[in-house]
C-alpha cells in the first residue's frame, strides 16, 4: 500500500467517483475535480505525486491545458491523460507536450491502477547533486546525447535511470519529439509485444480497434526501455530487428512500418555477464550498449545527501524542517540499499513525525527498516517468488477466497486480483 497522492479530473460524475473509490481502496490520496478551472487552482495550492486527468473537459480548459500549466509549475509530476477519443495524432501531441503516458476509454481498471503504480516512485525525483561522480555520469551522458548511437543506462533502481534517459532525450536532436517510456518488468509477457509494436483490429480476443504501440508514438523522439532485460528472446530477436532494420509489424498485421526513434535502454542487471553466460542475446547488448552510461549508488555519493534532502523537503511543503549534523552524520553512514528512492521516504517520514521543524538523528527510522530493506538488494524473480508463495499460502489459508487472503495479506481486494493476473496464479 502506498499513501501518495493524485489529482484526478474528470467531469462525468459517476466515472468520478467510481476512479475515487478504486484509487482510495488502492492507497491513494485522492483529489476529485470536475473541471480544468478546479483542477489549476488545486495545482496552485498544493503539490501532487502524479495527475491523472481526461482530456475532453467542459469550459475553456482541458487536459491539454492543464498538462502544459504543470509543466510549468511542477515538471516533475507524471501527468497521464484519459480519452474516449483515442487517435495516434492526438497520443502523440500528448507526449509531445510532457505526457508521461495516454490510456483510452474504455479501459480496463486493474490496467489503469498498474499504470499508476509504474510512474509513482518516479514523482518527486531528480537528478540532484554535485559530487564528482554524478557530475561525470551527466557530463557523458550529454556526450552520449548528441550521437545516434543506441544508449544504456545500467544502475542500482532507484538511481534514477528514467531521469538520465530523459536529460539525453532533451539534449539531442530528438528533443522535439515525444519521451515514451516503457516499463518492461511491469508489462504481462503476454501484452509486452502489442505495447511495444502496437496490434490490429481482431489480432486477439478484445482487440476491437487497431492499437498504436509505443514505438509508433514515439515516432520522431525517443523510446526508453526500462529493465529491457526482462524481455523474453523471443521479444528480444523482434528488438533487434527494430535496431538493425528500423522497421516492424504490428501483432496479427502484415504491413511493414518503419521507425526513426531513438532507443535509449535501461537496466539495474549485469547484462553483459548475462550475455556472456547466454541469457541475454550477446548480438543485442551490443545493439543496446553502443554507448553504456552508468548511474552511481547513493552509497558512493553521499556527499550528494544534504542537497538532496532540501531538495525533497522543499518539493513537499517542509521548507522550515531543518536536518540536525546528528541526522546528516546519521544518514551518511547508511548503506542506502533503495537509494535515492529510499532516500525520499525516510526524510518525509521524519519530517512529519518531527517537533519544532528539527530532525534529529533519533526519529529517522533507519535502524528499524534496515533488515527490511535488504530485501531490495534480492533480485526480481526472487521476489517474485517470495511474493507468489505468500499469496499462494493465503489463499490455501482461506480456502481460496480472495477477499479473505487480501485482508490476511494487508492489501486491496483490486491489488491482489492485480498481483494475481500478473504472477499467473
Amino acid at each position: 500500500m502506498h499513501t501518495e497522492s493524485i489529482l484526478l479530473v474528470e467531469d462525468k460524475r459517476a466515472m468520478r467517483n467510481m476512479l475515487t473509490t478504486a484509487l482510495e481502496e488502492d492507497g491513494w490520496n485522492v483529489c476529485a475535480v470536475s473541471s480544468g478551472s478546479e483542477a489549476l487552482k488545486s495545482i496552485e495550492k498544493r503539490n501532487f505525486d502524479i495527475l491523472l486527468s481526461d482530456i475532453c473537459l467542459p469550459g475553456k480548459i482541458d487536459g491539454m491545458d492543464i498538462l502544459r500549466k504543470s509543466r510549468e509549475c511542477c515538471h516533475w509530476v507524471p501527468v497521464i491523460l484519459m480519452t474516449a477519443f483515442g487517435t495516434v495524432d492526438l497520443a502523440v501531441e500528448a507526449m509531445k507536450e510532457g505526457a508521461r503516458d495516454f490510456i483510452t476509454k474504455p479501459f480496463d481498471l486493474d490496467d489503469l491502477l498498474s499504470l499508476l503504480r509504474r510512474y509513482v516512485h518516479a514523482s518527486g525525483t531528480s537528478l540532484i547533486g554535485s559530487s564528482k561522480g554524478l557530475l561525470s555520469t551527466i557530463e557523458r551522458a550529454r556526450k552520449g546525447a548528441q550521437t545516434d548511437l543506441s544508449i544504456l543506462v545500467l544502475g542500482d533502481s532507484g538511481t534514477g535511470k528514467e531521469l538520465l534517459a530523459r536529460i539525453i532525450h532533451d539534449e539531442s536532436s530528438f528533443s522535439d519529439g515525444p519521451f515514451v517510456p516503457v516499463n518492461c518488468a511491469a508489462i504481462p509477457g503476454d501484452l509486452i509485444e502489442s505495447e511495444l509494436f502496437g496490434a490490429e483490429k481482431g489480432a486477439y480476443t478484445g482487440a476491437d480497434r487497431t492499437r498504436p504501440g509505443r514505438f509508433e508514438l514515439a515516432q520522431g523522439g525517443t523510446i526508453f526501455l526500462d529493465e529491457v532485460g526482462d524481455l523474453n528472446t523471443t521479444l528480444q530477436g523482434k528488438l533487434l530487428r527494430v535496431l538493425q532494420e528500423r522497421e516492424y509489424t504490428r501483432v496479427g498485421g502484415s504491413e511493414i512500418l518503419r521507425t526513426n526513434a531513438r532507443v535509449i535502454s535501461a537496466s539495474n542487471r549485469n547484462l553483459k555477464g548475462e550475455a556472456d553466460a547466454g541469457t541475454f542475446r550477446k548480438d543485442l547488448y551490443f545493439r543496446i550498449a553502443e554507448f553504456p552510461v552508468t548511474l552511481s549508488p547513493l552509497h558512493e555519493r553521499i556527499e550528494d545527501i544534504p542537497e538532496l534532502i532540501r531538495y525533497f523537503l522543499e518539493l513537499s511543503g517542509y521548507k522550515e524542517v531543518i536536518v540536525s549534523p546528528e541526522a546528516i552524520t546519521k544518514l551518511k553512514g547508511f548503506r542506502w540499499p533503495g537509494n535515492i528512492r529510499q532516500l525520499r521516504s525516510i526524510i518525509l517520514r521524519a519530517a512529519a513525525l518531527a517537533e519544532e521543524s528539527i530532525i534529529d538523528a533519533d526519529i529517522l527510522e533507519i535502524d528499524d527498516i534496515e533488515q527490511e530493506e535488504g530485501l531490495l538488494e534480492e533480485s526480481a524473480k526472487a521476489a517474485k517468488l517470495r511474493e507468489k508463495e505468500l499469496i499462494e499460502k493465503a489463499l490455501i489459508e482461506t480456502g481460496g477466497n480472495r477477499k479473505k487472503a487480501a485482508i490476511i495479506l494487508k492489501v486491496s481486494y483490486r491489488t491482489l486480483l492485480s498481483r494475481l493476473k500478473e504472477l499467473d496464479i
